[in-house]
């Protein structure tokens, strides 16, 4: 008998971004419109928040983005530290060598960060980074893959992790499917909006997910966050 499946809320669908090849400049332009929806849904907040708590006391941080894409949280999170006036070592990864093309095109000259382009729960940083982070990264993992990404980022990052993505439900998923209907977006962006919310996780979910990942749960921290992200990240001060 097959065993059920980890998390059997969540749709298997396929996002286009995922499978179909496009010209550079095609990549390019839906990259932006994403960054745009995530500056419109107050999608940098959380990850600015958490590194806020974590980076307290601290006289330099290195960051570790996973799933970088288009390169726009690194952006924010290198003008939220020159504004605190707090040294950062920054760096992006993501598999797919257009995206790290369209991201580094994108990054003013003179921001600290390196592009890398290579499976991330392939890599053994050396050193490791102080902390590690994703946004809107988690819900293209499959359950088994999701574990092991969690798993991955416990053992690897200094000080903490933490992953800012959707909330499986279906108001999002009916906004997001009538208003990319609606606006000028790239044909990847309508098509996998309301697909990325049936993706995406619960907080039962990413309860679930943390225990068989083996990350005790007074580590970690399942916030909501508005509007229907989850912040899912390392307590302060919280030990490994």
């Amino acid at each position: 008998m097959t065993a059920p499946p980890l998390l059997p809320g969540r749709s298997r669908e396929t996002e286009r971004m995922d499978v179909e090849a496009v010209p550079p400049d095609d990549l390019a332009r839906c990259l932006a419109d994403l960054e745009r929806v995530n500056r419109l849904s107050l999608g940098y907040r959380p990850t600015l928040d958490w590194l806020g708590r974590i980076a307290a006391g601290r006289d330099r941080l290195s960051v570790l983005d996973v799933g970088c894409g288009h390169g726009d949280m690194l952006r924010r999170i290198a003008r939220w530290a020159d504004r605190r006036g707090l040294p950062v070592d920054l760096a992006g990864v993501d598999l797919n060598p257009q995206a790290v093309a369209a991201a580094a095109a994108a990054t003013p000259a003179g921001t600290p960060v390196r592009w890398i382009v290579a499976d991330a729960l392939a890599l053994a940083p050396d050193p490791a980074p102080d902390v590690i982070v994703s946004a809107l990264f988690a819900h293209h993992l499959d359950d088994d893959a999701l574990v092991r990404f969690v798993a991955w980022m416990e053992r690897t990052a200094r000080v903490g992790w933490f992953v800012n993505d959707l909330h499986r439900h279906w108001l999002p998923e009916r906004f997001l499917g009538a208003a990319f209907a609606l606006l000028p977006v790239h044909r990847f962006v309508r098509h996998d909006g309301p697909v990325s919310v049936r993706r995406a996780l619960t907080r039962e979910d990413w309860l679930r997910v943390l225990t068989t990942a083996g990350v005790p749960p007074d580590r970690v921290a399942v916030e909501w966050r508005f509007p229907f992200r989850w912040g899912v990240g390392t307590r302060p001060g919280a030990r490994p």
